[in-house]
């Protein structure tokens, strides 16, 4: 039983990095507006898929994503809509800085 029990824990430490790999950071882009927070995370397609979110403590205020083909956006906790049927223009250096104005002009 003992074995087992070590057998399962070493399992576990062994797998628990690769579990961590396979996960993409979240991280801040610049946003100029007191007590909000303007995240990226990325969900993968070589940075393709991804999303944006605008928050203001826990309040989601805005989403703005790609799923590796089309640009969605939606307000709050609103529905989501179909703004663009490719993601091409965000596929640039220039991506961290077109996601936040793109967000402001669609508030």
């Amino acid at each position: 039983m003992k074995l087992l029990a070590l057998i399962a824990i070493a399992t576990l430490l062994v797998l628990q990095p690769a579990k961590a790999a396979g996960q993409h950071a979240r991280f801040e882009l610049d946003w100029n507006r007191p007590g909000e927070v303007l995240t990226y995370q990325s969900c993968g397609c070589a940075d393709s898929c991804w999303t944006a979110e605008l928050r203001k403590g826990r309040k989601l205020k805005a989403r703005l994503r790609c799923d590796c083909e089309k640009l969605y956006f939606a307000k709050e906790r609103g529905p989501e809509r179909i703004i663009a049927d490719r993601c091409d223009e965000f596929n640039t250096e220039g991506k961290m800085d077109l996601i936040p104005q793109r967000i402001k002009e669609l508030e």
